[in-house]
């Protein structure tokens, strides 16, 4: 008897592995496919711009599809019942990626879509922030200093907030570009400094020292134009503002410069070995200033199809 077990054992070996080594050969053979039907089929070349658009405009929508239907229902089925029940398709929420899923059952989404859109919501758990010195509005004529004095401020307020340059922000942007299929529109009119003027003629100033009840002294502006003389008083100045507010045009940049880094993030953790099986990355040289870019260039920072 022991002697047939012996037999028995020798003969069902081979076929009797512990758990962990069934589980690394499983891995071994997954990744030596994905070799040789790389060898096979050649990797398709594609940007990060237009992957992630492929993947969140046509892939990922199938994702969530079944798990809104009831048991025994198809989505297809579901679909013509809310039309003739309401007359519409009621609005659904958004997937676990971030797109409004399908009505339709199409199918798993493709592997490559789902790494792109694991790539994107990574960047949730990054921050980012902004340099000391940042201004990216240095195509603009500053004379005066104005725009660079207004840059700044809006820099620091954007440093004691967590919403624009959160993780979270970056990724709604990133899905926007994709679904769009644009960036950020950076592009904006320069603001003009216009002098200070009371009745259209020049308001004049000049600074003064006084004393508090403490003693201590500190300046003030006074009125710099001497009515008597007709004339600007000794070491008067006269002072300048923006045209108009730049905020929207400084906040705009700053979302091209996420969305760059964004593209920037993705692009290298894709190009990471086996984490996309069909297509190739090509590769990604972020455009952080386009606006410094010759105006009698061709490229357009617009267009995502244009940023390879």
């Amino acid at each position: 008897m022991s002697i047939l077990l012996s037999v028995m054992r020798e003969k069902l070996s081979p076929t009797i592995e512990p758990t962990e080594n069934i589980k690394k050969n499983y891995l071994q053979n997954y990744l030596r496919t994905i070799a040789n039907y790389r060898k096979v089929i050649p990797m398709k070349k594609i940007s990060v711009e237009d992957l992630l658009t492929w993947a969140f405009t046509q892939e990922l929508g199938k994702a969530g599809v079944m798990a809104d239907i009831g048991q025994g229902y198809s989505a297809a089925w579901m679909g013509m019942a809310e039309v003739a029940a309401l007359g519409t398709i009621v609005d659904r929420s958004p997937n676990a990626f971030g797109v409004i899923p399908s009505f339709v059952y199409e199918g798993d989404p493709h592997p490559d879509a789902v790494s792109a859109g694991n790539a994107v919501h990574r960047l949730a758990d990054h921050g980012f922030d902004i340099a000391n010195g940042w201004n990216p509005m240095t195509d603009w004529a500053d004379e005066h200093g104005l725009i660079a004095e207004e840059v700044a401020r809006l820099a620091e307020e954007q440093r004691g907030r967590s919403d624009h340059l959160s993780g979270k922000h970056v990724v709604s942007l990133t899905i926007s570009a994709a679904v769009l299929k644009r960036g950020p529109d950076w592009r904006a009119d320069a603001a003009k400094a216009v002098m200070l003027t009371s009745k259209g003629k020049p308001v004049w100033f000049v600074k003064r020292t006084a004393k508090d009840s403490l003693g201590n002294a500190y300046y003030y502006e006074d009125n710099g134009f001497d009515a008597r003389r007709q004339r600007p008083k000794k070491g008067a100045y006269r002072k300048w503002r923006l045209d108009r507010s730049i905020r929207g045009d400084v906040l705009s940049r700053l979302d091209w410069q996420l969305w760059q880094s964004a593209l920037e993030e993705v692009h290298a953790w894709l190009s990471f070995k086996n984490r996309l099986s069909t297509y190739e990355l090509l590769p990604f040289f972020p455009r952080r200033q386009p606006w410094n870019i010759s105006k009698s260039a061709p490229f357009s920072a617009q267009a995502i199809e244009e940023q390879r």
